[in-house]
């Protein structure tokens, strides 16, 4: 029962040169969760919540959930258990659909047919050396989508997506963060999707 039993071994301190900010770099890539090789993935051998290296199954693609200024965006909660489960964290991602095309409403109604999903994002906060820019998100069970609205006169008629854990599926942890040995060359796999043989 040790995993449940984690406590603090080392100071939260500040760095006042790298303080946090708000928002991310616009666009989300979804993957489906049982593409993602979690036999190749690798970790930081002393941190768990460091992914070094996210590898996809062969053929396999993310697929890129394009946004505009703070569109897209994504949070997580703490979630407690009892005396009977363990702590949680629950996972959630949100977007907009700018172009309500007939193409894009296959996609997002495609969202709807019980796939799980991790997500990967950019954020605006890059952290020391743009070491903490990129985050994983729904590692252990993916994310579903739980929300898709639209309204003709809210939002300027966009349709709505939020995507979350399920509350019997929740994460075992706090986001994971991506680092594949520097910032651009995470940037790089981010924009070629992460796919095994990238785009040329």
């Amino acid at each position: 029962m040790g995993c449940y039993t984690d406590r603090l071994a080392a100071d939260i301190a500040n760095d006042c040169e790298n303080l946090t900010i708000a928002g991310i770099e616009s666009d989300i890539l979804l993957i489906p969760h049982g593409d993602v090789d979690k036999t190749a993935t690798t970790f930081d051998p002393t941190n768990p919540l460091l992914i070094t290296d996210l590898v996809l199954k062969a053929g396999k693609t993310g697929f890129l959930l394009e946004g505009v200024k703070q569109t897209n965006g994504y949070n997580t909660e703490f979630v407690p258990g009892d005396d009977q489960t363990p702590d949680k964290s629950r996972h959630v991602i949100r977007g907009r659909i700018l172009t309500p095309s007939a193409a894009n409403r296959l996609q997002a109604n495609k969202l709807g047919k019980g796939e799980s999903y991790m997500a990967v994002v950019n954020k605006k906060y890059k952290g020391a050396e743009s070491k903490d820019a990129f985050l994983v998100l729904g590692w252990d069970a993916g994310m579903y989508l739980s929300s898709k609205t639209e309204n003709s006169i809210e939002n300027d008629g966009a349709i709505l997506l939020e995507l979350s854990s399920k509350d019997n599926m929740l994460e075992k942890d706090d986001p994971k963060v991506l680092l594949e040995t520097t910032y651009d060359t995470t940037l790089t796999a981010f924009n070629n999707k992460f796919a095994t043989e990238p785009p040329v």
